[in-house]
């Protein structure tokens, strides 16, 4: 992660580098499980590096997370329903989690934030 991003708040994108399922929290052993074929498009309301540690020690640093847009603070919320919706429409949700979806294809989910980002017209710096 680019240092100079890590304390900024926007879209990331995580996905486990393992074929092991895991479960997406295991402080609370949640029953979804995921792995290298899956990806989390989330917000990161604090920062990218506080959501960043949560993943790396939930997945035992068996994960790539990708900061994708600087979003400002006050328009994640808005952005993330747009992005989520959107993804929603090309690629099923793992189990019960409606951030995760079952995809490996990262690319073509960076394209739709962007999309969806332009489209929702919230403020954003593409980073990833």
């Amino acid at each position: 992660m680019n240092i100079s991003h890590e304390n900024k708040t926007g879209i990331y994108i995580a996905y486990p580098t393992s074929s092991a399922m895991k479960s997406i929290y295991r402080p609370k052993n949640y029953k979804t499980m995921v792995n290298d074929r899956h990806t989390k498009v989330g917000i990161a309301k604090d920062s990218f590096a506080s959501r960043r540690k949560g993943y790396v020690v939930n997945f035992d640093n068996e994960v790539n997370f990708i900061p994708i847009a600087i979003v400002p603070r006050e328009q994640l919320g808005e952005a993330e329903r747009y992005i989520i919706h959107a993804i929603h429409k090309n690629y099923e949700r793992v189990g019960r989690a409606r951030e995760w979806f079952d995809t490996s294809d990262h690319e073509k989910i960076v394209k739709i934030i962007f999309a969806n980002l332009n489209e929702g017209g919230s403020s954003h710096e593409k980073i990833g």
